[in-house]
């Protein structure tokens, strides 16, 4: 990493917290409750977007969930957009060109911001700064994240993943938990 990405990362996370949470309403829920799901996650490559849709679709699917939105960020300039994210429908991105210098995003997310998710998942893992933000600033009923990320104490429901770093243990887990009916 060079010195000046190192000092804007520095930058970023010193301003995410300073950054004031809004006033929400914080409520639990889980996968059969809820009617407004908001999914946040790194877009790595295609079978990583496919990974995301398809747990997307699941939740609308075998839960009804009436509204299923993802954002997604894009770790490339605008210009070299992947050629699977050409589409929008309720699959949103943001990409580094609507950073500011600290990596805070300040373009194309406002509308998924301001959004009242009943629950907001961050699939990213919470090393992210830009979602970090998105996490933070989100009037979300319920976060989840995971458990050692730079961002769970802002979260509501937190799993604890250990080693595993990846998405699909993740996901997994939130279908045990979230799945039941019980827990709220």
């Amino acid at each position: 990493m060079t010195l000046i990405k190192r000092l804007k990362t520095g930058a970023g996370r010193r301003f995410l917290r300073n950054e004031n949470e809004p006033a929400r309403i914080r409520q639990g829920f889980n996968f059969h409750s809820a009617e407004r799901i908001g999914l946040i996650y790194t877009d790595i490559d295609e079978r990583h977007y496919n990974k995301v849709r398809s747990f997307a679709r699941f939740l609308k699917e075998e839960f009804n969930v009436k509204s299923v939105r993802a954002l997604g960020f894009i770790d490339e300039n605008s210009k070299r957009l992947p050629v699977w994210q050409a589409q929008k429908l309720e699959f949103e991105y943001f990409t580094k060109d609507d950073l500011n210098w600290h990596f805070k995003p300040v373009q194309n997310v406002e509308l998924f911001i301001s959004d009242d998710f009943d629950i907001l998942i961050d699939l990213s893992g919470g090393q992210i700064i830009p979602l970090n933000f998105i996490l933070k600033l989100s009037k979300a009923k319920m976060k989840i994240g995971w458990k050692g990320s730079r961002v769970d104490r802002y979260c509501d429901f937190i799993l604890n993943m250990g080693d595993q770093q990846e998405m699909d243990p993740f996901v997994e887990q939130l279908k045990r938990y979230l799945s039941n009916p019980k827990i709220r």
